[in-house]
């Protein structure tokens, strides 16, 4: 369903380089670091495997293997969201890592459930939880985006739905070199009409006024907006995140938010990497996974 009176996609023309902030500020990370164990005592079930995190998470064989843009998502919509009881839902969660890094920053008390066309993923995404100790607390299905019982299966499942969070794949087939197994190239490359496969089942899913965050490449930035426009989501938020500050943009982050009628705004840039190609204090503040 349009957004009504929102300014469509077609006439927000924002770009990433340069960026020119409707309203800069910067998002303050919310969550505080775990206790360490006193000395003495046993450290509580899984609390290894979440201090290592994400290292040690399982990726089966030929798969994708997640990136900084993974963390970086999680950290936006943990920075985004202040109820620490939110049900969310991680689409095409492959191993996990994206859910399970939102489950941490939020204290380990929030609801989720993550999706996967990949039945290999889903049975890494199933082990991963529970070495860190989370399978009360994140859900994990085999299914396809464009199967509406699928998804109203699972949205009365996690109902009411206050977040959805997705990584799409933003490389459009065609323009490079295709990965050589199958897993690789679905996690990597769509078409045209992935973005919009991706925005209706996050639709369908929310409640009114839910979220949805997601990463994509900033020379996609138009079709992404075109493709919420046409399901009732209105960008809400935009954050830029360049590698150097003097770089072009690598992502950007967007929260979109269901039935919301306001015009978008530009969080302050982040870059990721300082002069020495160390992460910058910014960026580590954003997102404490970050190695």
């Amino acid at each position: 369903m349009p957004c009504g009176s929102f300014l469509s996609s077609k006439s927000l023309l924002i770009r990433p380089q340069p960026a020119t902030p409707l309203l800069s500020y910067r998002i303050p990370f919310m969550t505080q670091p775990e206790k360490t164990t006193p000395i003495g005592e046993s450290p509580p079930p899984h609390a290894e495997a979440r201090r290592a995190f994400p290292a040690g998470l399982e990726q089966p064989e030929g798969s994708f293997r997640f990136s900084v843009d993974a963390l970086l998502l999680a950290a936006f919509a943990a920075s985004r969201t202040t109820d620490v009881t939110m049900r969310f839902i991680d689409l095409g969660t492959g191993c996990g890592v994206v859910g399970l890094a939102y489950l941490l920053l939020k204290r380990n008390i929030c609801q989720g459930f993550g999706m996967d066309c990949n039945p290999e993923l889903i049975a890494a995404a199933q082990n991963n939880t529970a070495k860190l100790g989370f399978s009360d607390r994140f859900v994990l299905h085999t299914g396809e985006l464009a199967d509406t019982r699928f998804l109203e299966n699972l949205r009365m499942e996690a109902s009411p739905v206050q977040l959805v969070m997705a990584n799409p794949p933003w490389r459009l087939v065609g323009s490079g070199r295709l990965p050589a197994t199958e897993a690789r190239r679905k996690a990597l490359f769509g078409d045209k009409g992935t973005f919009p496969l991706f925005a209706s089942a996050a639709s369908s899913l929310l409640e009114e006024d839910g979220r949805f965050a997601c990463i994509i490449s900033p020379d996609r930035l138009q079709d992404m907006l075109a493709a919420l426009d046409g399901v009732g989501l209105t960008p809400y938020l935009l954050q830029y995140i360049h590698k150097q500050k003097t770089s072009p943009a690598t992502f950007v982050l967007i929260e979109a938010r269901k039935g919301a009628h306001a015009k978008p705004s530009v969080a302050e840039p982040i870059a990721l990497y300082g002069p020495e190609r160390f992460f910058t204090l910014e960026s580590l503040a954003f997102c404490p996974f970050l190695r």
